[in-house]
């Protein structure tokens, strides 16, 4: 019993100290069970040469024999019992060594395959990485080279118009050359003068755009001297005189250009606008539907047809007018705001308001919208309002609407706010 114990002990501290507690105790509970079984054989041996001693015994008799037969059927059945558990327990011994061999080959390959299986997928992973890069790196390539082509057409483009524009402004320097020349059929030697008469002509255009309509007239008037056939400059004169408000002799020259270019859009709407000037407003529209017969998409033309009929109070034509400006043009702020006055007039005020807004939207600073916005507000009684645009338009217009505003009508709803008094004395 004391070898055999011992011996378990020693088998027991053989095993790998990394096994689970449940393996260890299972594998310990199989060999104390062996280890009792082979106790019991040997005392089984022991106790049966000790009865066959005996039995031979020459003073026994067989009567003895017979009393000890049952003893030894429960120990041969005893023997029997104790021969199929060993035989199972041998078994399952067996079965959980194989077992846990394969366990501890699974534990001894399974780092190896861990370790294999994680250096397979980070190389995996650096050539899918390699590839990715390459491929951002092509299509960086690609798309550089893509903006470059664009880049280098554009400025080829650029190239072309330039060259264009340049061949364009030599031949309308032609043209005009060719146009003074052609008309001078008496003499051959008059290029001279009709260069001057076109030096006179860009003189003057640049004393306009300056603000100085006294010196443009004076330098139209030496161009037209040398050559008084040519229908833009008489247009740019009568602009220059509308600016002098010196509206008849404008329409004078406009007529001018007329008889020279009767298709001259141009002449057509500004001869217009000076009618407005002398109030003749049918003579205007007529005029503004010239220039829209020859020019069907001219903005200024219908917002002008469309200032006229309101002018005579027909609110709604003129509606329908600035509408086909708009149209034509959106961020019209002139046609916005005058849209909204005839829209106000016919008392619908909320798309009057509507119109005001979007031409302030186009342009903040646009003092007239402010205004109107301020007169539509107060004829729908929201007095508040109607204060804050008011103010508004003061100051951007360097209070120029204060003396409109006392004699406004329709600022009556607001006429007796302390507000509105401290604003139109200030």
């Amino acid at each position: 019993m004391v070898s055999d114990k011992g011996k378990r002990n020693n088998s027991c501290q053989k095993f790998p100290l990394t096994l689970p507690k449940s393996i260890c105790i299972f594998i310990l509970t199989l060999m104390f069970s062996i280890g009792e079984s082979a106790v019991y054989s040997q005392n089984k041996n022991y106790y049966i040469n000790n009865k066959i001693n005996h039995d031979y015994q020459p003073e026994k008799s067989l009567i003895l024999l017979a009393q000890n037969q049952t003893q030894l059927e429960e120990f041969d059945f005893r023997e029997e019992i104790r021969d199929r558990v060993r035989q199972e327990v041998d078994y399952t011994f067996r079965h959980a060594t194989s077992l846990l061999g394969v366990f501890l080959i699974v534990l001894t390959f399974f780092p190896a395959s861990a370790a294999i299986w994680i250096w397979f997928s980070q190389a995996k992973l650096a050539n899918k990485i390699d590839i990715t890069e390459q491929e951002i790196d092509s299509l960086k390539y690609d798309t550089i080279s893509q903006l470059k082509e664009i880049v280098e057409e554009a400025q080829i483009i650029l190239n072309e118009l330039k060259q264009q524009s340049n061949k364009a402004d030599e031949k309308i320097e032609q043209l005009q050359k060719d146009t003074l020349i052609q008309y001078s059929s008496t003499q051959e030697d008059n290029s001279e003068p009709l260069m001057m008469a076109n030096d006179y002509a860009k003189q003057a255009s640049q004393f306009l755009l300056a603000g100085r309509p006294k010196e443009a007239i004076n330098a139209y008037n030496q161009a037209l001297k040398i050559y008084p056939e040519m229908a833009e400059i008489w247009n740019n004169r009568g602009v220059a005189l509308t600016r002098l408000k010196m509206f008849d002799e404008a329409i004078a020259s406009y007529d001018r250009a007329l008889q020279i270019q009767p298709d001259y859009a141009d002449a057509w709407n500004n001869r217009g606008v000076s009618l407005i000037e002398l109030q003749h407003y049918q003579e205007g529209i007529n005029s503004f539907e010239q220039g829209i017969k020859v020019k069907p998409d001219y903005a200024d033309a219908w917002n002008n047809r469309g200032v006229c009929l309101a002018k005579i109070q027909k609110y709604q034509e003129a509606v329908k007018s600035y509408n086909q400006a708009i149209a034509i043009r959106n961020n019209y702020t002139d046609a916005w705001n005058n849209r909204g006055v005839s829209l106000m007039k016919l008392g619908i005020y909320e798309e009057a308001i509507a119109c005001f807004d979007n031409a302030v939207k186009i342009k903040p600073n646009y003092s007239n919208a402010w205004y109107n916005l301020a007169r539509c507000c107060s004829l729908k009684g929201e007095v508040e309002i109607a204060l804050q645009h008011l103010e508004k338009a003061i100051i951007l217009n360097d209070g120029n609407y204060q003396e409109m505003a006392k004699n406004e009508p329709d600022f009556e709803n607001i006429r007796h706010n302390d507000l509105f008094q401290k604003l139109i004395l200030n």
